[in-house]
């Protein structure tokens, strides 16, 4: 079993006067595939390389299979890195590279061919076994860190950003080869990404952080139908939600001239309440001749089948609809927007945190 758990983890590095990771729970299943985003200095390198034994645990504990890890060196954790930089020998073949940790660690030249290969062939990687990685490309040097991981078949897999390195479409092809091998391994996978599409399409759960806390850790639907709070709603989905301030009314919500109606339950989870942060998500905001909001053009995202219109109401906020116009307006063009239906999410003013269901 290597199922994982966080207890009130910390740490905290020399010199700063803030956590780095600050108390993080966190219960990771056996054979499951948990993605740590965030944006930069959110702290989910640290927490991965607290787990991998790469810096001490300050506070609280970390458990793999039940095995407390605190004070545990990284060598005895049984698990493999996979990092950013592919760190691969130049004068060894993609053999050698793959295998030479088990050499270090004393395996049979036999058992070491036999894990090479499959590791090889999981990764597509059988023709190349011969070569230098100066005669790979990038996408193919990656393959090759990883094999080296799972040719040590350990418990855990530790991954910091491993696609980094990559352009766009590379990325793309890679991390969707990483998730269906992890799947078909069976072994249990933290990976870390500051890039939200890259953690929404690969994690079985994602973990989102912030400033060292934890902010959500859910499955990617219910990261994107229910986040937490506004911090949250803002990072998850692409384009990101339209989050603006409205008026609290016995109507609805009001944003200048035009009123947003909303159900009965959220009404009432909005007693008391004058004010409140409405979050609306492009797909849900439609070009309309007769839409309560009128708005200015400010910039036309294109992408073929799809644009995204950046639009600037007289209440002086941006929003930001889709539309499935081939020839949608152009810049400094009238509009009027509408909201074409579905979650009307809330969050409190002040706290940040979602309000209802």
């Amino acid at each position: 079993m290597a199922a994982i758990s966080y207890r009130n983890a910390s740490c905290i590095y020399a010199g700063s006067d803030s956590l780095a990771v600050d108390a993080l729970n966190l219960d990771i299943e056996d054979g499951e595939f948990v993605v740590l985003v965030g944006p930069s200095g959110s702290g989910k390198s640290t927490a991965l390389r607290m787990l991998a034994g790469l810096e001490e645990i300050d506070e609280g504990s970390i458990t793999i299979g039940d095995e407390d890890m605190v004070g545990v060196p990284s060598r005895d954790r049984d698990i493999a890195m996979v990092f950013q930089n592919y760190a691969l020998y130049p004068n060894k073949t993609v053999a050698e590279n793959m295998g030479f940790a088990l050499k270090m660690r004393g395996v049979a030249a036999d058992e070491r061919r036999r894990r090479v290969e499959r590791a090889a062939e999981l990764l597509d990687l059988t023709d190349f076994l011969d070569r230098k990685p100066a005669k790979l490309s990038g996408g193919q040097r990656q393959r090759v860190a990883m094999g080296r991981a799972i040719v040590r078949e350990p418990r855990v897999f530790c991954m910091d950003e491993p696609l980094s390195n990559l352009d766009a479409k590379l990325r793309v092809q890679t991390r969707t080869q990483i998730a269906a091998l992890q799947r078909r391994l069976g072994t249990t996978t933290v990976y870390v990404t500051h890039d939200q599409v890259e953690a929404m399409t690969m994690g079985d759960r994602v973990a989102v952080l912030r400033d060292g806390t934890l902010q959500q850790f859910a499955t990617p639907a219910e990261l994107y139908d229910r986040p937490a709070n506004v911090f949250v709603a803002g990072f998850i989905g692409s384009p990101a939600m339209n989050l603006f301030e409205a008026t609290v009314g016995p109507a609805g919500l009001s944003l200048g001239s035009a009123t947003l109606e909303i159900g009965g339950e959220q009404r009432a989870a909005l007693q008391g309440l004058e004010r409140v942060t409405v979050g609306l998500r492009p797909e849900q905001l439609q070009l309309s001749d007769d839409g309560p909001v009128a708005a200015e053009v400010e910039l036309v995202e294109e992408l073929g089948s799809e644009s995204y219109v950046h639009a600037r109401t007289e209440a002086g906020t941006t929003l930001v609809a889709r539309s499935l116009d081939r020839t949608p307006a152009r810049l400094a063009d009238p509009v009027r927007l509408r909201h074409a239906g579905g979650a009307v999410h809330l969050f409190h003013p002040e706290s940040g945190l979602r309000i209802g269901d």
